[in-house]
């Protein structure tokens, strides 16, 4: 319980799946992410809870 914590306020970068490439701030991309149930749903900043939970993220170039 308390490493879903910690990993919640633990920086995660998003990586374009197609190329490798980092996605950068302020840059656009595209994410694929499956519903998870209520009781899953994350909370915390934006690109770590996708990086998390997305099936797939592409970099603008990529898309």
């Amino acid at each position: 319980m308390l490493d879903k914590i910690k990993d919640a306020f633990t920086s995660k970068q998003l990586i374009c799946t197609n190329c490798g490439r980092k996605i950068e701030e302020g840059e656009r991309f595209t994410a694929n992410i499956t519903m998870p149930s209520e009781k899953e749903m994350l909370v915390g900043r934006l690109d770590n809870a996708i990086a998390r939970t997305a099936n797939s993220v592409f970099c603008e170039r990529c898309q």
